[in-house]
């Protein structure tokens, strides 16, 4: 691993410019940045090498994918190593250790309820250490994938880019294949690979690969990101909070919600909870001014539990070592 200093004003810029359009040529990014395409290329390349920065897909989103939230306790003694063991399953998408009741939180998916089901009421039980497990069972995603680096372009470069539209995910009705499943997985590796790379590592036409990425990405099926390391992401907070809400006021709880720079994610789960949100913070003490403000806007807004992540494991096809470092790759196959 390359060491990299701290990330400066355009190194966040390029990686915001990504957050956007994970895929934009690199004239683009210089474009939207004022730098040149070399340069843009050149600071990415630093940042992905010293593994402080990434761009992946998502495994597949379509009507067979199943997902939950999973709560597991453990001894405080063995929460690191079986939170390590936990992340290295293709099925625990994102592993954090988190206080409160439980001791990690976990977003499990799997291609079919069966392969959920095996994952949580099998697998996640008879692992040592492992006391209880909690699912919470998810419903819909109503907004996914906040801006870690949102402020730090110059407004003209944002207009070049092309409108960002990041409301609920609808799942693929489309079916899909195993090639669809192998470009996913290279593209988990690296995001940004070119068509040519893809067709070299799968093994199919240029020609092939290039109409597969427009299906599935029209279909919704495909969702490439941009992910910061947390030893790139500074010190701030971050926490997830159990919401109850009437079933009647989630449509204004999530859009009030959703109007919050740090928020995450909001996700629709069947449960004691009904809401689920990741929300990153300047600090702590903004989780209290936080629930107010949402509180006031909506009155039936109910936080059922608060977890302050204590560290980060894994985040989709990365786990982080002590450093906060995006130091591995992790399989998304959830088939």
């Amino acid at each position: 691993m390359q060491e990299l200093k701290t990330l400066d004003e355009i190194d966040l810029a390029i990686f915001h410019v990504l957050e956007i359009s994970p895929r934009a040529p690199w004239t683009t990014v210089g474009a939207a940045v004022g730098i040149d395409a070399v340069t843009a290329a050149r600071r990415w390349e630093a940042m992905r090498a010293a593994n402080r920065a990434y761009v992946t897909s998502y495994p597949l989103f379509t009507r067979e994918t199943h997902l939950t939230f999973v709560e597991i306790t453990c001894r405080a003694d063995r929460v690191r190593d079986l939170a390590s063991t936990v992340a290295r399953d293709p099925h625990a998408l994102s592993v954090d250790i988190v206080s409160g009741r439980s001791s990690l939180f976990v977003v499990a998916g799997a291609v079919g309820a069966a392969g959920l089901q095996r994952f949580v009421l099998d697998r996640l039980p008879a692992l040592p250490d492992v006391d209880a497990v909690v699912s919470h069972p998810i419903v819909s995603i109503h907004r996914e994938g906040g801006f870690a680096a949102a402020g730090t372009l110059p407004r003209r470069g944002r207009e070049i880019l092309p409108e960002v539209r990041r409301g609920t995910l609808v799942p693929s009705v489309a079916p899909v294949d195993d090639l669809d499943w192998r470009i996913c997985l290279e593209l988990a590796r690296d995001g940004r690979a070119s068509i040519a790379q893809l067709s070299r590592a799968i093994g199919v036409s240029a020609s092939m690969i290039a109409r597969r990425l427009r299906r599935l990405t029209a279909d919704g099926a495909l969702h490439v990101r941009a992910g910061l390391a947390p030893s790139a992401s500074g010190d701030g907070a971050r926490v997830w909070l159990g919401l109850r809400v009437r079933p009647v006021d989630v449509s204004d709880a999530v859009r009030e919600i959703a109007r919050f720079a740090g928020v995450s994610s909001v996700s629709l789960v069947a449960g004691d909870h009904n809401l689920f949100v990741e929300i990153a913070l300047p600090h702590l003490a903004a989780l209290e001014v936080f629930e107010a403000t949402i509180q006031r806007a909506e009155p039936t807004i109910r936080v059922v539990t608060r977890m302050v992540v204590l560290d980060h494991v894994r985040r989709v096809s990365r786990i982080f070592d002590a450093r906060g470092d995006a130091a591995e790759f992790a399989s998304i196959d959830l088939r």
